[in-house]
């Protein structure tokens, strides 16, 4: 095998090790969207909570 076979096949393994990619778009807002999911769910905890007083 020569030089340019053994580098594609690198590439490739390497590409395939790296794992399921996130799309773009969501990469700078994932982490917002969490922290704003957190904090809905542990407002309506709260409420529940304090109906039930």
């Amino acid at each position: 095998m020569d030089l340019n076979t053994l580098n594609r096949l690198d590439k490739l393994r390497r590409l395939k090790s790296r794992g399921p990619k996130t799309p773009k778009w969501l990469k700078p807002y994932h982490l917002l969207f969490m922290a704003f999911l957190a904090v809905f769910i542990f407002g309506a905890i709260i409420k529940i909570l304090e109906q039930n007083h």
